[in-house]
């Protein structure tokens, strides 16, 4: 049975989700047509709902994305009949009430709503592609809220899971060679890396940039550099990436840290990734709401480098006497 979700609407910040989902029985049905759809229906629906594509991989028989939701205020009234007009696939039609305004503009920033569009236009799209019929995957997709801040690296660690998934399978040795995927997508000029100047703050730290390309380069450069096992990232400034690189022999099959050779579990079953104060707070806020039968603590474990997660803990029995 899938646990439950952890989501919430934000009037003034935006919210960062890892979704990943499975096709029924482990099959491996994702050839490279699939792929490819999966990807253009992503990008279509940008254009309908509210979301920004920040990673993803699509592999044979799985897909992870990293979604942001910006916050609902951040898109006007002219924005939101364009969307609107556009989801109904119609010109001309208007809200009919400010009601039933403000239930779309919750919608198309509701993760559950866009992910579940997302996955039946593929479905029906599969079906009608292949003369099948019935379900494509399992169960509900996972989710997992990540932070994003300079308090936790939880978005790279996110982002390499995503990126290394290739390398793990031994399809490629670089994930800049995989096609499928948004680290390949980024350094290609794709739609995907349009916002990783918004990183540049959070971590590239004493890095000088010019312009918003330039914070692109450098978040990309301390990206791959945290990838391959930069640690020193929150300190990072060109020299110290530029000598990090000097050691790292590209001219060979690239060793990826060992950091990432890890169980999926902890970032596809849990329900909030970050520091461990984030995730108390959200234990705090959400609690109340999920009724659960187990206590929940934030949990880590050395080598994850102060990322903490939501995993469920079976209570204790007393003892007897």
């Amino acid at each position: 049975m899938a646990h439950n979700r952890v989501k919430e609407s934000c009037s003034d910040q935006a919210v960062y989700y890892l979704v990943t989902n499975r096709i029924a029985g482990g099959r491996m049905l994702f050839r490279d047509l699939e792929k490819q759809k999966l990807k253009e229906l992503l990008n279509d629906g940008v254009a309908k709902l509210s979301y920004q594509l920040i990673d993803y991989v699509f592999m044979d028989n799985h897909f992870h994305l990293l979604i942001k939701i910006p916050p609902t205020l951040q898109m006007d009234d002219v924005a939101l009949l364009q969307r609107y007009r556009v989801h109904k696939q119609n010109e001309e039609i208007n809200f009919i009430s400010k009601e039933q305004r403000n239930d779309f503009r919750e919608k198309i920033h509701d993760i559950s709503f866009i992910i579940g569009n997302f996955e039946q236009r593929f479905v029906q799209w599969f079906n009608k592609e292949h003369s099948s019929w019935g379900r494509l995957f399992g169960q509900r997709f996972d989710s997992e809220m990540i932070e994003v801040s300079a308090q936790s690296d939880s978005l790279l660690r996110v982002m390499a899971y995503i990126s290394l998934n290739p390398v793990r399978a031994g399809i490629v040795s670089d994930p800049k060679d995989f096609h499928f995927c948004g680290y390949s997508d980024r350094l290609a000029g794709g739609s995907v890396g349009k916002s990783d100047h918004e990183f540049f703050d959070v971590f590239c730290r004493g890095i000088e940039a010019n312009d918003i390309r330039d914070k692109q380069k450098h978040f990309r450069e301390v990206f791959r550099a945290y990838m391959l096992g930069l640690r020193r990232y929150k300190n990072a400034d060109s020299q110290t990436l530029a000598e990090f690189f000097r050691e790292v022999n590209l001219s060979e099959e690239l060793a990826w840290d060992d950091l990432f050779i890890h169980k999926c579990r902890f970032f596809t079953k849990c329900l909030v990734i970050g520091s461990e104060a984030f995730v108390r707070e959200k234990l705090t806020k959400f609690s109340a709401k999920m009724n659960w039968k187990r206590i929940h603590e934030p949990y880590t474990e050395d080598e994850w480098n102060d990322i903490y997660s939501l995993k469920p803990r079976r209570r204790r029995r007393a003892s007897a006497g």
